[in-house]
Formats: C-alpha cells, structure tokens, sequence
C-alpha cells in the first residue's frame, strides 16, 4: 500500500507561477508598474536631480539642456520641426546631465557661421532614471523665451515631473548597451 501511495504521490503535478521576463548574468530585474501615478515630486535644480515617490518606493532621474546638434547626433531626429514627445535618444551616458548654454561653444566661436549658432543652443530639456535603474535620455520639451534668451537651465529639471512619461522611460531601461557583451 505504501508503494501505491509513493508513486501516486510521485504522478500528481503541482502548478506553480512564474512571470516570464529576460535578464542578463547577474542582474537585478526590479518590476515597475507605468501604469501607476506618482504621489509627490521633488528636485534638486543646483545637481539637476529629480525624484518621484510612488507607492512602491521612489525613483530618481536627472536632466539636461541639448542642442539640436547634438539630438540629431544621439538620435534618428532630423532636425526639422521640434522633436516628438517621448523622443529617446541612443545614448545613456551620464555625462550629458546637466548641460547648458551653447554646444561647442557655438555664441563665442568664430568658427561657427552666425546663421547656425541657434542650432547650437542647448534649448531641448531631456530627462533620464538614474536609480533604482539607467534609461535613455527622453525628450520633455522645448524652453526658449526669446526676449530673455533661453532658459532651459531654469526650468528643465523643475518641469520634468510634468512631462515624465513612465511608459516611454521604462520601455527605454537597457535598450542602450553600457556593457560589453
């Protein structure tokens, strides 16, 4: 009888539940959910940092001033029109936060033709994650007052809350390789 038992209890199939998802060698997978609003924001304009606090904890990101040089470089833009809500550029590099002023030094150079020297100007606000994860860098907006001149570098990081959007941000997360493999 007890042979019997054994191998009925052998022959019965145990469902168990799995979320199917793909991650590379040792790498942290942390599900986030686009579809759940933030309940406050803060930032940090002097560090260009950001921060957003959801149920399930706080993400942080950052932000930058681009020209339209250096989107066109990063990114399948062509330079006409302003680019499109969401735009993610092929770069995560931190090195682009907190960018401001001219590209190139594009307002004082006297090898830059004064016809292109408002492509130059670093007008276009992107913004990123930085923690708990890295994404690309998104498009936000565009801020040029042209009696002032721009003003990218006050109001970017101020207005990113405004303009984050979780599905374009998380669809983004490690679709541009930092490693090697």
């Amino acid at each position: 009888m007890k042979k019997i038992f054994i191998i009925l209890l052998c022959m019965i199939t145990l469902n168990s539940n799995a979320t199917e998802m793909c991650a590379r060698n040792d790498t942290v997978v942390i599900p986030l959910d686009a579809t759940i609003g933030y309940n406050d924001y803060r930032n940090n304009a002097t560090e260009w940092l950001w921060w957003l606090v959801y149920n399930y904890g706080t993400i942080y990101g950052s932000g930058t001033c681009l020209s339209k040089k250096e989107i066109m470089m990063y990114s399948d833009w062509n330079g006409s029109g302003s680019p499109t809500a969401g735009l993610a550029l092929n770069i995560a590099s931190d090195e682009l936060i907190g960018l401001s002023g001219y590209y190139m030094n594009a307002n004082v150079s006297s090898d830059i033709p004064d016809a292109e020297k408002p492509d130059y100007a670093r007008i276009y606000c992107f913004y990123k994650l930085t923690h708990p994860m890295s994404s690309s860098w998104i498009y936000s907006a565009i801020y040029h007052d042209p009696l002032t001149g721009y003003n990218c570098k006050s109001t970017c990081v101020k207005e990113n809350a405004a303009y984050f959007r979780t599905t374009d941000t998380f669809n983004s997360i490690g679709t541009v390789p930092p490693w090697s493999e």
